[in-house]
């Protein structure tokens, strides 16, 4: 454990590091810190659909597709990490008067971030929000991803555009402009692979 550095996830006085070595050691011995943050919970959650990408590009034939740059996945891991600190409230409305309800924008942008990764060889690798959240105008959100390369393109960044909006309309109360996604890498894998 770190003590209080401006690297901890979520002020739970962990690291990347040490949430890294808690996920490879199976969330045993269990640590509360850790397992009652939700920054701390939804960086692991990544951290755990990066591995499977991971080994299913690993498992593909090294010398018919590009390897997968360490560099890559050290800034992924950094890019996920800084965006779901908490950020701003997003106000959401109530019945009751003397109850305030907000989500935070970090929390909005691990929901869009889980939307897209659940589609099949998707992997999103940054996400922001664009405009004021408040609920006054309509936003965008702007999402960048990784893929691998098994149907066309154009599919997959409409099938990620479709599932982040659904998501957003069914858990936030934000009014969405557009949903523009930009495909940063693309693995290939090769026909034998695929199976």
């Amino acid at each position: 454990m770190t003590a209080d550095t401006p690297d901890d996830v979520g002020g739970s006085g962990y690291t990347l590091d040490d949430l890294s070595a808690y996920l490879d050691r199976g969330r045993t011995p269990a640590i509360a810190a850790i397992d009652t943050n939700a920054e701390c919970q939804a960086v692991l959650d990544s951290m755990a659909r990066v591995g499977a990408l991971s080994r299913e590009l690993l498992e593909s034939d090294v010398r018919e597709n590009p390897s997968v740059d360490e560099n890559w996945l050290g800034s992924l891991l950094t890019s996920i990490s800084r965006e779901l600190r908490a950020g701003r409230d997003i106000p959401l409305s109530s019945t009751d008067p003397t109850t305030s309800l907000s989500i935070t924008e970090g929390a909005v942008r691990e929901l869009v971030r889980t939307a897209g990764d659940s589609v099949d060889g998707v992997l999103v690798g940054s996400c922001s929000l664009i405009g004021n959240p408040d609920g006054s105008e309509p936003i965008q959100v702007s999402i960048t991803i990784s893929v691998v390369l098994a149907r066309p393109l154009q599919e997959l960044a409409d099938e990620v555009r479709r599932r982040v909006f659904s998501e957003l309309l069914k858990h936030t109360e934000l009014v969405i402009e557009a949903v523009n996604v930009t495909i940063g890498d693309v693995h290939i894998m090769t026909t034998e692979d695929r199976g």
